[in-house]
């Protein structure tokens, strides 16, 4: 489409001598020749591949009629040689060295009718045999070499944009992968921001090297009165009392892996004002910003401690309760009983039998209750030593 009007700037020179010289026929081979191709180009219900064909075997037709007619090998070598040029631009390899193989063809034929006289037409009368052959054959070795030049060229800017298109696809992959991926860790880092923040035990997050608070969430700001600026602005040695400073220095040098949980231990925190804080800590290293840092979980076991003296003051009161009843009631009640079986002894003759028979029973009636009372208060101290131990 883009050589047609150009096409114009060869026809008319060429129709006009054609015309002066009386060849009619070149004239109209000329001008049928251009339409044809206009056509074939334009017409867009022809596949593009018939459209080149055919454009291929007008011009090898132009060529063979203008060398024929002319007398001459010089303008139907332009038109053999475009013929190549365009087929090893247009079409693959197969067809790129078919199009040297018609112009062989061509040649060969053109020879024969030379060398043998075959045709009464100009260029038998022209060209010698030997003068064609040389034509031909320099022809046939620069086409070759033009032809192979361009279909190297081509099949490596083809190999060239496979890889890049390969490449490109890799990429889009790649891309469409770390997008998806960005996503999943921007889930994942909003939904642990979540679980970080919300929580309701107080979570602390501190650098090992100078034990400098990096992060807390909602629960420490609300269970030890500080503001989250001015958790930002401590050390890890604010919050524990003097007496703990050595403690928290141990359990820091306790080594561990990142993701890995230590186990808990408990100690004392320090709130705003010096409220004292019993807590239990669970704690793990991890990577914030970069940093080498550390996620305690402290959680509030004030309550429970309290609760826990509570019930080890009335275990201590318990045993004292059992301990006197074991010893303090036994001993009187050893003596009563060994005065009793004196009186039997000594003064049964004297005293009135009824009333030392009532005694006896009394006396035993009172040191059963009393067994009774101390086993009891014996199993009682088991369970509460066996609690005391766990």
């Amino acid at each position: 489409m883009f050589a047609m009007p150009l096409s114009l700037i060869a026809l008319i020179p060429s129709v006009f001598v054609e015309y002066r010289e009386g060849q009619i026929f070149l004239v109209v081979f000329d001008i049928l020749a251009l339409l044809v191709v206009g056509f074939i180009t334009l017409s867009r219900r022809l596949t593009l591949y018939f459209r080149k064909i055919t454009v291929a075997i007008t011009i090898a037709l132009v060529a063979v009629v203008l060398t024929a007619s002319l007398g001459s090998f010089s303008m139907g070598c332009i038109y053999l040689f475009s013929l190549s040029v365009f087929a090893a631009l247009q079409f693959e390899d197969r067809l790129a060295y078919g199009s040297i193989a018609v112009n062989l063809l061509i040649c060969l034929g053109f020879g024969i009718v030379i060398n043998y006289n075959l045709l009464d037409i100009p260029i038998t009368h022209s060209v010698t045999f030997s003068h064609w052959v040389i034509y031909s054959s320099n022809f046939l070795f620069m086409d070759l070499v033009v032809v192979t030049l361009i279909r190297q060229i081509l099949n490596g800017l083809q190999r060239t944009m496979r890889k890049e298109a390969l490449l490109f696809s890799n990429l889009q992959k790649e891309l469409a992968e770390r997008k998806r991926l960005n996503v999943s860790l921007k889930d994942s880092e909003e939904h642990y921001k979540t679980l970080f923040f919300q929580s309701p035990s107080p979570k602390l997050i501190f650098d090992m090297d100078t034990l400098q608070f990096l992060q807390v969430n909602k629960a420490a700001v609300r269970n030890y009165n500080y503001t989250e600026q001015e958790f930002l602005s401590m050390k890890l040695s604010d919050i524990h009392p003097d007496e703990k400073i050595e403690e928290m220095l141990h359990h820091l040098s306790a080594p561990v892996n990142y993701n890995d949980v230590l186990p808990a231990y408990t100690t004392q925190h320090l709130a705003k004002h010096g409220k004292r804080i019993h807590a239990e800590i669970t704690r793990s290293d991890i990577r914030f910003e970069g940093r080498q840092a550390r996620m305690i979980v402290a959680t509030d076991i004030s309550q429970l401690v309290s609760h826990t003296d509570a019930i080890r003051k009335q275990n201590d009161k318990l045993k004292e309760i059992a301990h006197m009843q074991s010893h303090v009631i036994r001993l009187p009640l050893t003596r009563i009983m060994s005065l009793s079986g004196l009186i039997n002894d000594e003064l049964s003759e004297q005293a009135d039998p009824q009333l030392l028979r009532y005694l006896n029973i009394s006396v035993n009636d009172l040191d059963e209750a009393v067994k009774k009372i101390v086993h009891h208060s014996e199993e009682i101290m088991a369970e509460i030593n066996a609690e005391d131990m766990r």
